[in-house]
């Protein structure tokens, strides 16, 4: 015999679904730092990088890097990553506006944006060197979308800033 669920059960059930759905919805906000940067349209190097990470970093969910020599153009700039399919899940695209609001707030220039090939893996192009404060950053937002107030890097983050000397808390 199969217990029906009593219409408490049931609201709370569908409360808590709604809310874990609307965790992870786009905010306007989000969405207007998106159009921004896509606006721009695919910048070559991002993309190439974008493809590099996927081939080459897979295991590497997210983080910063120098660019490749290979480049000149993208001279003493950085490349955040995310292999964390950018087109099909809204965490990743919550993930990029954030870091982009967080650079933003930082006063680091973001000069591209790129996907891999089938838009799994993203990268943004930035004008920093400081690869630790990056892979700092985009952790940390990753963790704020995923785990809310327990996020593991938060003091992490906000320690090395203030040795950096910046006057923004994370």
């Amino acid at each position: 015999m199969v217990a029906k669920k009593s219409h408490t059960q049931s609201h709370t059930s569908r409360k808590k679904t709604q809310m874990k759905t609307k965790q992870y919805r786009l905010t306007k906000a989000e969405k207007t730092l998106l159009d921004r940067i896509q606006e721009r349209g695919n910048d070559v190097v991002c993309n190439l990088m974008a493809t590099k990470m996927y081939q080459e970093q897979m295991s590497v969910h997210r983080g910063a890097m120098w660019i490749d020599d290979e480049f000149p153009e993208a001279e003493g700039q950085c490349l955040i990553f995310g292999n964390d399919s950018f087109t099909s899940d809204v965490r990743s695209r919550k993930e990029v506006a954030q870091v982009i609001a967080r650079l933003d707030s930082l006063a680091i220039r973001v000069f591209g944006f790129g996907l891999g090939p089938d838009g799994y893996t993203w990268a943004l192009r930035v004008d920093s060197d400081d690869e630790d404060l990056l892979d700092l950053i985009v952790w940390d937002v990753w963790f704020d979308i995923t785990c809310g107030k327990a996020n593991p890097m938060k003091d992490e983050l906000n320690e090395y800033l203030g040795e950096m000397g910046y006057d923004v808390a994370a």
